[in-house]
């Protein structure tokens, strides 16, 4: 009977196993080459970190860029060599138009114009370093709230042969980052570290929300894409980072493998101004109600935030 006990015991662990063997995740990192930088050196500085650790971890990500933040008098060059340092590192580009638009607030022909004049010195890197994929990111995760823009852009996209990036788990580190950089530029560390600490037990949480709520929406395990962003927050905190996603049982995977995943050819029929996670976008499409709380940003993190 003892005997019994102790295989149903190891049957249950090596289920455990199994379900987390089953979480595979992609990296990407938006808003290249670099946002709320202090100097181009502290950009420069913090791009070289980000770079290796993310090779550490032997990640091969897809660095979305907004080409208008490489245009700066005098730093053309360098911040040029920023970007072609992530395909040196086997990563790859995207485009995340030229300027960071709303596609809620802008005309869909202003669109085009954008997507066009962001994809410049990117094609040509790409080109450079034999990167065929041409992935697009949709700033703020907008994607119409109406059916002319949605279907509209959908079709410029297809026409240039471009593959949407779409995002299951995001780290909200933009707001966690605006008030590290304003402690940095105080010169408070310990604000710094406590700031951090929030961020990483911020993304532990969310990573718990998000398994039960993929289960709750899917009804499985799914190759999920990650989204956060070139700032001095992940540069710094990159490793404890990936330390919340492998410690819950993630292994790291392209983002070309992650979209063999037949979960994104899900149907989805959401307009909306607002831009959030295919997986809300999916539960909507399909009219499931959530039990699941959403994570919240700490109190104090945003009392900071919204800070004068």
């Amino acid at each position: 009977m003892k005997k019994l006990s102790n295989l149903k015991i190891l049957f249950a662990f090596f289920l455990v196993l199994n379900v987390k063997a089953q979480y595979q995740i992609a990296i990407t990192i938006d808003d290249l080459p670099f946002v709320q930088e202090l100097s181009l050196k502290h950009a420069q500085e913090s791009t070289d970190k980000l770079l290796a650790k993310i090779k550490k971890h032997k990640i091969k990500a897809v660095g979305f860029v907004n080409e208008k933040t490489v245009m700066r008098l005098g730093e053309i060059d360098a911040r040029v060599a920023m970007l072609e340092k992530w395909l040196i590192n086997g990563n790859q580009l995207g485009n995340h138009t030229f300027s960071h638009p709303s596609l809620t607030t802008t005309p869909l022909e202003d669109y085009k114009t954008e997507l066009l004049k962001g994809e410049v010195i990117t094609t040509e890197l790409n080109k450079k370093y034999k990167q065929p994929k041409k992935y697009f990111r949709y700033p703020f995760l907008q994607v119409g709230a109406d059916s002319v823009k949605r279907y509209g852009f959908e079709k410029v996209l297809k026409d240039h042969n471009y593959i949407n990036a779409p995002v299951t788990i995001e780290a909200d580190d933009w707001y966690f980052n605006k008030v590290y950089m304003d402690a940095m530029k105080a010169g408070n560390k310990d604000l710094m570290k406590t700031i951090a600490e929030k961020y990483i037990q911020h993304n532990s949480d969310y990573f718990d929300y998000y398994i039960k709520y993929t289960q709750e929406v899917i009804g499985r395990p799914i190759k999920h894409i990650f989204l956060c962003h070139a700032n001095a927050l992940n540069a710094d905190y990159f490793d404890e980072l990936c330390k919340v996603m492998t410690d819950k049982g993630f292994t790291f995977i392209t983002l070309d493998e992650a979209l063999q995943d037949e979960v994104y050819q899900h149907k989805d029929t959401v307009l909306a101004k607002g831009g959030f996670s295919w997986l809300h976008r999916w539960r909507i499409t399909d009219k499931k109600k959530s039990t699941i709380k959403e994570i919240e940003i700490p109190a104090d993190i945003q009392a900071l935030y919204e800070k004068k």
